[in-house]
């Protein structure tokens, strides 16, 4: 998982939070399930192929002859409607969270989605020690590629996708002012493609951040207007929480 500051999971992100539990657990049975046991790169020389079909097979990247990467082949779709890369025990416990949704149908092709983002993101590291550096170009490529449509989903920050975009085009970009170049394009896209508050979101948000900031004025003038001796610190500190929670709630 892609593991940075976790304050934004509010707002635009809450809609997705029912199943949230499931898809951990499937983010951390399922899709690792096909992870290597071994680093690439402390395996022996003898089960090196072998380890390179275990990521192939399980990233969706085929190897044409001589052992070249070629284009990452989408899982098929089979007859009973699950996708390929699912069990139909995991199909069905997915599908199952996302009919409790308010629209199940986009919730579980957004959730596919982000899933099989998270499973190349972690073959992608898992392979940050190996030699098969076209493999791993491959998955960074890929990765680059959905990052506007996760940070547009509100799956990961402006700071996260920027962070990850980085370490991307450096596997994929060796000169540094070429690299600089690819990341400020890359800048660009994503901040087109950031979700934006509504202007009544705003307003309400604008209309809170006043209201904390009288509270807060008035909590501070009653604390400084006491005799230093009767400053209490803990005091402000806890009528200051209460203002927060009670123009922000708990969270």
């Amino acid at each position: 998982m892609i593991t940075t500051e976790r304050s934004f999971f509010s707002g635009h992100r809450a809609r997705w939070a029912t199943g949230l539990a499931l898809i951990a657990v499937l983010v951390a049975g399922l899709w690792w399930s096909s992870r290597p046991d071994t680093d690439a790169g402390s395996l022996p020389a003898a089960s090196a192929q072998s380890e390179r079909e275990r990521a192939g097979g399980a990233t969706g990247v085929q190897f044409g002859p001589g052992g070249g990467v070629s284009n990452v082949v989408a899982p098929t779709v089979l007859p009973d409607g699950r996708p390929s890369d699912f069990s139909p025990e995991d199909w069905a416990a997915l599908k199952s969270a996302m009919a409790k949704t308010a629209n199940p149908e986009s919730e579980l092709k957004r959730v596919v989605a982000y899933l099989r983002f998270q499973k190349s993101f972690g073959q992608w590291q898992s392979l940050r020690e190996s030699s098969d550096h076209a493999l791993r170009q491959q998955l960074a490529a890929s990765l680059v590629e959905q990052l506007p449509e996760r940070l547009r989903q509100g799956e990961v920050t402006m700071g996260e996708a920027l962070m990850l975009a980085s370490a991307l085009w450096t596997d994929l970009e060796p000169n540094e002012d070429k690299r600089k170049v690819r990341l400020e394009e890359v800048q660009a896209v994503l901040a087109s493609a950031a979700p934006q508050p509504d202007a009544a979101q705003q307003a309400r948000e604008a209309a809170q951040q006043a209201e904390y900031k009288r509270r807060e004025a008035a909590i501070v003038l009653e604390y400084q207007s006491r005799p230093e001796s009767q400053r209490d610190q803990v005091w402000l500190e806890g009528q200051l929480d209460t203002a927060r929670r009670a123009v922000y709630g708990a969270n």
